[in-house]
């Protein structure tokens, strides 16, 4: 995604990424994150990788909330 990531530079977005996450390094989401200035980055202190840690979880729900509040304007 990283040398492609220049296409998303227009479109909102937002990256989370575990503090604690040993599979993928959090570099990576620095770097998507320099790449696609108009993300939103979120790194999430007691996360791990697994999307099913309740920071994750957290973060991933209130940016979906977000964007439909957006879409919807209300």
């Amino acid at each position: 995604m990283l040398p492609n990531a220049w296409r998303l530079a227009d479109i909102p977005g937002t990256i989370i990424h575990g503090r604690y996450d040993v599979v993928t390094p959090v570099k990576n989401a620095w770097d998507l994150k320099a790449a696609w200035p108009s993300a939103e980055l979120h790194i999430v202190a007691d996360a791990g990788h697994a999307m099913s840690e309740p920071g994750i979880s957290h973060e991933l729900v209130s940016a979906t909330r977000r964007y439909r509040r957006d879409a919807v304007g209300a």
